[in-house]
């Protein structure tokens, strides 16, 4: 039986054998919202691999202490699965996340493309910025996750370009990211490129999303430039929200982990 997944820091301080306790931020929860009381198992995670599991010992809304039973820890996995996601209006870039969290991804990077209608102003960025990573955080409990993606800041425009440089190795190595425009000009498949790519070569596998009216002809040779691959997912155009998404589960099931 699946067991109540709870978030905090303090996941990383337990210890097998000992009592954790824990203040409000999961106390308030577990007792009001979920009536978790005395005598009851759950799990506490840290969102950067570790996981904590033991019994309730007390329970209050202020505070809870969970005798730990056993503690495990969760590697960083490699090679590591980035979306880039462009911002989409209609909320199709929060469920484009949500998703990518719930099937595995590791990074997501939100990006203001040449055609985003959908913007996040000065004034509005640590906002947009908090959302996108409450939603996170929401999406790796609800799938069991004991870590979390790693959200970096949003890229404007070029900017991506300059993120995305860094990645790539010196000229006669073998690259550190692998990365994959999906478009629907492209003719290699993703799933092709996917089954050629030296996994134990590779550090990141980056997926490039645009947002509704695309990727402009000025980015993909921009992209280009810096090693980028365009890739074709399927037969049929699909939007912003599940592209995405769709690109990771071909990742994960070519990697062998799904």
């Amino acid at each position: 039986m699946s067991l109540p997944v709870f978030h905090s820091p303090q996941a990383a301080e337990a210890v097998a054998g000992r009592a954790l306790t824990l203040g409000e931020d999961v106390a308030g929860h577990a007792v009001r919202v979920r009536r978790i009381g005395p005598g009851e198992e759950i799990d506490v995670v840290d969102g950067h691999g570790t996981r904590a599991r033991g019994t309730v010992a007390t329970a209050s809304a202020t505070e809870l202490t969970l005798d730990v039973t056993e503690v495990a820890a969760t590697p960083e996995a490699t090679p590591r699965l980035v979306l880039v996601q462009a911002l989409a209006k209609g909320d199709r870039d929060l469920q484009a996340i949500e998703a990518a969290t719930e099937i595995g991804v590791d990074e997501i990077i939100p990006w203001a493309a040449d055609r985003s209608i959908a913007d996040w102003p000065a004034k509005k960025q640590a906002k947009m910025a908090a959302k996108w990573e409450n939603l996170l955080t929401a999406a790796s409990l609800q799938s069991r996750r004991s870590r979390f993606p790693v959200l970096t800041e949003l890229a404007r425009g070029a900017e991506l370009l300059t993120r995305l440089g860094e990645g790539t190795a010196p000229e006669g190595e073998p690259p550190a990211d692998a990365i994959f425009v999906l478009h629907e000009t492209a003719e290699l498949r993703l799933s092709t490129a996917l089954a050629d790519l030296d996994t134990a070569a590779t550090a990141r596998i980056v997926l490039i999303v645009g947002p509704e009216g695309g990727i402009s002809d000025r980015e993909l040779a921009s992209l280009s430039g810096i090693g980028a691959t365009p890739v074709l997912l399927g037969d049929t155009v699909l939007r912003s929200s599940s592209a995405g998404p769709a690109g990771l589960v071909l990742a994960q099931n070519s990697l062998g982990r799904w």
